[in-house]
């Protein structure tokens, strides 16, 4: 038994902290929405009144009958019309208060967890799965129903009719009420047992569910290299073993929720007989008339069946708590602090990193005490080995992650993580793996430069080499670039990630390997617009082209997070270091230069 109750964890399940930290993050849903959940209170209370009243309409009509009071059958006739009225209009507003209640709540809780998410601090967000992000959305949300909408109703209602209907049973027979209380143990310990079950099942189901999302969201990215490494067989068995877990994971769970309502019809059913025969007797011996009985048998239903039902919806509740148990880990991530702020910084763009440390899982260490000096308005360039923390330190610059230790400062001014939108403003990124939005190509650039005009946009792609591409396409600017950009081939998609790079016009470019992915002559013609850009401007490079590093003022040369050397190219070259080595090894993979051919010759 002890064993059950661990396994089962049934203090958690009873557990009033859990339940209080549920009500305090969704009671401030609920009270936007007040009007409707009053709307709804009243309905309830109405609807409480209707079933006494169904109760009391029932019995009277019936004893009307056997005392052959015409009169009296007439009254209560059209009372009975007036209350079925009543009735239909509290069922329509009922329908329709829960339902703007309930979507109401939904879409603003919906809206708060995903800014949540887009503000997480970036340590704490890559080391979630895009697919489990997505399982909290798809799955995990539409969960919490079970909380705020008609479970949250009956869990108020339930109490309520069930003392409202035992003082009137009461005043029927009270002897008769005591012998049917009786059965309202069995119902709500079977309902509490039957809770925790399905509690455990429906957490195996949504984490599941994450996997599931997971997969298919490996499998659609992954396409081309599933097709590539002929790896289709595996992910379809991987796939087909989790739909067969879920499938074995949702039959179990009906099997509960099946025996759980077989339970509570035994539960009436036994309640129905019990009242028929002891409330038979009683009409025997005078003690209840035929109308009080019937009267009876319809309320004593309002009695057990809300017992039963309280302890469904305890169920149902639990079922929620699972989900939601999902989404509090995601909302227990910090936030970046301050991160819609839009003081702009004006920089002249002097970056420097003093005693840096930071690790992404806080014990291996990408960089140790870095020390690093920017000069503004020049072109520093950074080489190193893969894995060196050349793309971790163009991270961190942006404030995509915060350092263990240490400080980053432009022109003198700390950055923390004060006015984060602020410091991004000012800079313009072009990575290597380059993201482009589903939509049209103008607007992927619209996103660099909301109020940009035609003329911006056209000398942007102008510059970037990518305009007459443009142009032949059927749709010009208004082409779709499908998922990711699939549309576009890698140089297409890199040049508009320049021109947009180039309608932001930032006071601090970085440049992510800006021009692995073109062509020779493609490269000249964009450099060119660079290096217009690139006048009057902090610019950061990481690259492997000798003609880009040729052209810096700075080039720091970076291993395992040590910058280990600092020169020209002229200087470097002919100093004994990894530079050299790297150069000789065509590590700088130049086709314009004929020393590089010549090494790799």
């Amino acid at each position: 038994m002890s064993n059950f109750l661990k396994s089962t964890e049934v203090r958690r399940y009873f557990s009033f902290a859990e339940m209080k930290r549920i009500i305090q993050l969704l009671f401030p849903y609920v009270v936007r929405h007040k009007k409707a959940y009053l709307g709804l209170f009243v309905i309830l209370l109405l609807d409480i009144a209707l079933a006494l009243a169904f109760a009391w309409f029932f019995g009277n009509v019936i004893d009307a009958a056997v005392q052959s009071n015409f009169v009296r059958l007439r009254w209560l006739i059209i009372a009975g019309i007036g209350i079925s009225g009543l009735s239909m209009t509290v069922n329509f507003l009922d329908t329709y208060l829960e339902t703007i209640a309930l979507n109401g709540v939904k879409k603003d809780f919906n809206n708060d967890v995903y800014e949540h998410v887009v503000h997480m601090q970036g340590r704490h967000f890559s080391s979630y799965h895009s697919g489990e992000l997505l399982s909290h959305f798809a799955h995990d949300l539409h969960q919490i129903e079970g909380v705020i909408g008609r479970g949250l109703l009956n869990l108020i209602r339930v109490p309520i009719i069930s003392i409202t209907v035992f003082i009137y049973l009461i005043h029927i027979n009270w002897v008769l009420t005591l012998v049917i209380l009786l059965v309202v143990p069995f119902a709500i310990v079977g309902g509490a047992v039957f809770g925790i079950w399905l509690r455990n099942n429906s957490r195996d189901i949504h984490e599941l569910m994450g996997e599931i999302s997971k997969t298919l969201n490996e499998t659609f990215q992954g396409f081309m290299v599933i097709r590539s490494f002929t790896l289709e067989t595996l992910f379809r068995n991987k796939y087909k073993q989790s739909n067969e877990k879920l499938y074995q994971l949702e039959v179990k769970d009906a099997k509960l929720r099946g025996w759980f309502n077989t339970g509570g019809e035994a539960v009436g059913m036994v309640t129905f007989l019990t009242t028929l025969a002891v409330g038979t007797y009683f009409v025997t011996d005078q003690v209840l008339t035929v109308g009080a009985l019937l009267t009876y048998i319809n309320l004593v239903n309002h009695l057990v069946y809300p017992l039963t039902g309280l302890a469904g919806q305890w169920a149902g509740y639990q079922r929620s708590v699972s989900a939601i148990e999902r989404i509090l880990k995601v909302l227990d991530q910090p936030r970046e602090a301050n991160s819609l702020e839009t003081l702009p910084f004006d920089y002249e763009g002097q970056i420097k990193v003093e005693g840096l440390t930071f690790s992404y899982d806080e014990k291996h260490p990408v960089f140790q005490q870095l020390e690093v000096t920017i000069p503004a308005k020049e072109m520093t360039a950074i080489v190193g080995p893969s894995g060196a923390g050349k793309s971790t330190l163009f991270y961190l610059l942006q404030g995509f992650y915060q350092p263990q230790s240490g400080s980053i400062s432009m022109d003198g001014v700390p950055l923390d993580e004060k006015n984060l939108r602020g410091l991004r403003q000012s800079i313009a990124y072009v990575p290597q793996e380059t993201f482009l939005f589903s939509g049209t190509i103008r607007e992927n650039l619209r996103v660099a430069h909301e109020e940009m005009t035609e003329l911006d946009m056209m000398e942007a792609a102008m510059s970037a080499n990518i305009h007459s591409f443009i142009q032949s396409l059927p749709e010009g600017y208004d082409t779709e670039v499908g998922e990711r950009g699939v549309r576009l081939s890698g140089g297409q998609k890199q040049r508009l990630a320049i021109a947009r790079a180039l309608l932001k016009d930032a006071p601090i470019l970085l440049l992510d390997e800006a021009t692995s992915s073109l062509d020779n002559e493609t490269e000249h013609i964009v450099k060119e617009a660079l290096e217009r850009l690139m006048k009057g401007r902090t610019t950061l490079v990481i690259a492997h082209r000798l003609s880009t590093i040729q052209k810096a003022d700075q080039i720091m040369v970076m291993d395992q997070g040590e910058i280990v050397q600092t020169g020209t190219h002229e200087q470097l070259i002919h100093v004994d270091g990894l530079y050299r080595d790297l150069y000789h090894q065509s590590y700088f993979q130049d086709y314009n230069h004929p020393e590089v051919v010549s090494i790799r010759a």
